[in-house]
């Protein structure tokens, strides 16, 4: 007699491992999202610390901010020298632009301090699903609805010189400061 497998066995291993495949794989994906998002949290808070950090050190931002951090962004990176300008780039995640931040350089006149800032939207590529999973992060979303309120003068007197009577809160703006007004130049 000869010794190996009947037909009927190798179809039940078959099934056996189809089924296994079957409940392996959906995990194996979820997983693999849940790095990304883990991935793309964690590249959103060292670019912020990474940011401000370099403000403090040089006392003032690079002209690209790709000079500024080792993640890896996506977009336009300069920086122009001017007060209040901005510049937007992207943080991807599986090959998508899941997230957009815009970088706002501070604002320090006679009238408003407005510390330098970043805005958190959602990039280009928000319908995919691993960039929703992303936005609906809590830490992301912590960021990215938190706001801070900058000072405007209360001024006095008229003329080309008014007189600035004290420091009063400003309209709240949305965003996460990444450096206070106390670096001088």
């Amino acid at each position: 007699m000869k010794k190996g497998f009947t037909m009927i066995e190798l179809i039940f291993v078959i099934v056996i491992l189809g089924i296994l495949a079957a409940v392996a794989i959906p995990r194996l994906a979820a997983t693999r999202d849940d790095a990304e998002i883990a991935k793309a949290a964690t590249n959103l808070s060292t670019v912020i610390s990474d940011l401000g950090a370099y403000y403090t050190s040089q006392g003032d931002f690079a002209g690209d901010i790709k000079n500024m951090t080792n993640v890896s962004l996506s977009g336009t990176t300069t920086l122009a020298e001017a007060e209040g300008s901005t510049a937007t780039v992207g943080i991807d995640a599986a090959g998508k632009n899941c997230l957009s931040l815009t970088v706002t350089r501070a604002t320090d006149s006679a009238a408003k301090k407005i510390p330098a800032y970043m805005a958190i939207a959602e990039g280009t590529d928000k319908t995919a699903s691993v960039c929703k999973k992303i936005w609906n992060d809590t830490s992301v979303q912590k960021l990215a609805t938190g706001t801070f309120v900058p000072q405007k003068c209360k001024t006095t007197g008229t003329g080309a010189t008014p007189t600035c009577l004290e420091w009063e809160n400003d309209a709240e703006i949305q965003g996460v400061p990444l450096v206070g007004l106390s670096v001088v130049r």
